[in-house]
């Protein structure tokens, strides 16, 4: 597993959850709209003008009820003194105001890699769910991060095994999941030590029922994920470790609410032969009927990058993947947010390969998947000052979009925003 190359894990891991409907989409290319953003000219390590000069990986959100609000979770703290904090901005990002805390005081929250805090933010609710002290917590906030609640345990484990990398979503009938990678039951030289488990709450985050395990064979450093089918299906997605080994993207689907789960099945047969951990799970994103995932796969020349797939049945079928990275070489860690157009948008990190002949520090990249289904050309984040690691996207109202990555910052890291609007 990578490790936190500072040694203090400051702030968690960037992602962004942003609850919106999509319309259906195929694909092809196209290389108009997105380039109609207008982005800031210059991004600002944003956490670091708020007084915490280290950071790294932030989660971040944005809500409308009283937008443009954004949101940013981050573990700030170092040692044995890290905590989760929410930090709001209600001026779009100009300025944060002072941590509203999320984890208790003198408990230890982990934030390295992939197995970093979770993040989930809708019309009406927020929910973060995190790694203390290789067991999972969770908490929700139900006044737009004005304060949290008390943190609950979700893994109903007797023993002190590992849980971590856990993610969140929403059903549309807002019953609340989380998926994360645990470690109970662990047996010598075995296979199955580490699984992909699954937690249903039906009271809209306040308590958890009976934890299921989906899949074991799984890559124990790729942070599965979760979303839903148009006829109430429950997908859970991972990297799964087939013999050779073979580490590709695999879903389960459930149709009864996450009781039981189907056998696991290839969203593409990458064939991607690994004596390793690629430390990259999948992103997913939901359009009406459709589910979108994105991962990272280096299996050949031909098609290492973020691949894109997509299924309208509930995760039963998947189109073709095609390469959401296009030409951008070394590309990783895609996430997705939604546009207020209906469109999805897709962000990684990768390099021009115009640039150092391939080898320019890492830059952030977004591509759109238009309303008519077709993948844009990806578009550089403007006047990125470094190396830029692990991005997030979220979007806002009146075609705004928000973008944060980790990057260098008077020799640390810290976690940077860029801001874009459509052009009128």
């Amino acid at each position: 597993m990578n490790k936190d190359r500072t040694g203090r894990s400051l702030i968690s891991t960037c992602f962004v959850v942003v609850m919106l409907a999509l319309l259906t989409a195929c694909y092809g290319h196209d290389a108009s709209s997105l380039h109609s953003l207008q982005f800031e000219p210059k991004p600002r390590p944003v956490l670091a003008q708020s007084g915490f000069s280290l950071s790294h990986n932030g989660r971040v959100g944005v809500d409308w009820v009283s937008s443009p609000t954004v949101h940013l979770l981050a573990v700030v703290g170092e040692g044995e003194g890290r905590r989760l904090a929410l930090f709001n901005s209600e001026n779009g990002g100009d300025s944060f105001d002072p941590p509203v805390w999320v984890s208790e005081q003198g408990e230890v929250v982990t934030s390295s890699g992939e197995d970093s805090p979770a993040f989930f933010v809708t019309q009406d609710d927020m929910f973060a769910a995190w790694n203390e002290g290789h067991d999972l917590r969770f908490s929700r906030s139900l006044s737009w991060g004005g304060s949290f609640e008390k943190p609950i345990k979700i893994a109903d484990k007797t023993d002190k095994s590992f849980s971590g990398y856990p993610s969140i979503g929403v059903a549309p009938n807002r019953d609340v999941y989380v998926v994360w990678i645990d470690a109970r039951k662990q047996q010598e030289d075995s296979d199955d030590n580490y699984a992909v488990y699954l937690a249903r709450s039906t009271d809209h985050g306040a308590t958890f029922g009976k934890n299921i395990r989906v899949a074991a064979k799984i890559c124990p450093c790729c942070r599965p994920t979760v979303s839903f089918g148009p006829n109430g299906e429950v997908l859970v997605i991972w990297r799964h470790i087939y013999p050779g080994p073979i580490h590709d993207m695999t879903v389960a689907i459930s149709t009864d609410n996450g009781a039981t789960f189907s056998s696991p099945r290839r969203i593409a047969e990458d064939n991607w032969k690994i004596n390793g951990c690629p430390d990259s799970g999948p992103a997913v994103a939901r359009t009406g009927k459709r589910v979108y995932v994105a991962w990272l796969t280096e299996a050949n020349p031909k098609i290492s990058g973020v691949r894109l797939s997509w299924s309208d049945d509930g995760g039963r079928t998947w189109a073709p993947a095609i390469m959401g990275s296009q030409s951008i070489v070394d590309a990783n860690y895609p996430a997705f947010t939604v546009g207020d157009d209906g469109s999805p948008i897709l962000v990684f990190q990768g390099r021009d390969p115009h640039e150092q002949a391939g080898w320019d520090s890492f830059a952030v990249y977004v591509a759109k998947i238009n309303q008519d289904g077709k993948l844009e050309t990806p578009m550089e984040v403007p006047g990125i000052p470094s190396s830029a690691m692990r991005p997030a996207v979220a979007a806002g109202i009146g075609g705004r979009l928000y973008v944060t990555w980790t990057g260098d910052y008077r020799n640390d890291q810290a976690v940077f925003l860029a801001r874009a609007r459509t052009e009128r």
